[in-house]
């Protein structure tokens, strides 16, 4: 299987959400999401939308959004939001070149380090995870939805 992974693309926008609305169970505006994709695609020192394709199609996808505490901020941190993967494609690499990616694009930064959170629930991917040398460490994620 020939896996590409690439930075998202305005005409593939549709596409995605639809992914990620179906991965996620959630229901966003989609004009919302590309006028938000108009405003930061071009920040790609900040902002990476990146998306896993099996022959054309849209089978992956994550945001990276790479920052800086002010405190230790000589090296940036990386932060990942919706790490996904259609079910069909699951366990047949695509996670895998996804997060090489993810890993090479924060190695190019000089990010000391990659962060993102997962819901109790999904083991296999914690699985996942760890396999590709990811630790749980002993912090707790704290989140508040305004």
């Amino acid at each position: 299987m020939d896996i590409k992974i690439e930075d998202l693309k305005y005409e593939d926008i549709e596409e995605c959400y639809k992914l990620n609305m179906d991965i996620f169970n959630e229901n966003r505006d989609l004009q919302e999401i590309k006028d938000l994709y108009k405003k930061y695609s071009g920040m790609k020192d900040t902002y990476r939308y990146l998306v896993a394709k099996v022959d054309g199609k849209i089978v992956g996808y994550t945001s990276c959004i790479i920052g800086y505490n002010l405190f230790d901020g000589k090296h940036p941190f990386m932060t990942l939001w919706y790490v996904g993967t259609h079910p069909d494609y699951r366990r047949k690499g695509v996670a895998t070149k996804l997060f090489q990616t993810i890993e090479e694009i924060a190695r190019e930064n000089h990010c000391e380090l990659i962060y993102f959170t997962s819901e109790m629930y999904r083991k296999d991917a914690h699985a996942f995870y760890e396999k590709m040398g990811y630790a749980q460490n002993k912090s707790k994620a704290f989140i508040k939805y305004l």
